[in-house]
């Protein structure tokens, strides 16, 4: 048997049968926005999608990792702001891990850092790199979904396609590709 649906059915169908079953009960997906991303309309829709398209999906993105840098305006505006604006016309509700809470970019706390919502919310977190943010996945992440924005030409995709640990990493799409 293979369930599809919520973490609790699919928790349920494992501990209540003797058959094999093949089931993911967790999708707690990311997206991590690298400094190197500069079209804050592409970001923004790859990140709206991803949250909104079936916001309780294993695969829609629960965290959104904001490289420090895209907290400053460049040629293209400040892609972190742009992001969350979107994220809010959407009808996301924004949790900010300690980070963000810190820069004033949430009003609420998130009350955990590892947590799959299922509907229209998220939480967002800042980091120092790359590095951080691998991190921060392989710590708190369910081993389901990630993805990076980065500009095409950058390094920062191929290595995060390299090192995440995930069944499905990707480079400029949205955790619902």
């Amino acid at each position: 048997v293979i369930p599809r649906g919520s973490n609790e059915l699919v928790s349920y169908i494992k501990a209540n049968t003797r058959i094999p079953v093949l089931g993911h009960a967790d999708g707690v997906c990311h997206v991590y926005v690298d400094k190197s991303a500069k079209d804050s309309s592409l970001v923004s829709k790859l990140v709206v999608d991803a949250k909104t398209d079936y916001p309780s999906a294993c695969n829609a993105m629960e965290t959104l990792l904001l490289h420090k840098d895209t907290l400053q305006a460049n040629s293209a505006g400040n892609i972190a702001m742009s992001v969350l604006m979107s994220l809010r016309a959407a009808g996301v509700k924004c949790l900010g891990g300690p980070k963000a809470m810190k820069a004033g970019l949430c009003d609420v706390a998130a009350k955990e850092m590892k947590c799959e919502y299922g509907d229209l919310t998220c939480m967002v977190e800042i980091v120092e790199n790359m590095d951080e943010a691998i991190d921060w996945i392989h710590k708190y992440g369910s081993g389901h979904t990630e993805s990076i924005v980065c500009a095409e030409d950058s390094d920062a995709g191929e290595q995060f396609l390299k090192r995440v640990d995930a069944a499905c990493v990707f480079k400029n799409a949205s955790t619902r590709f």
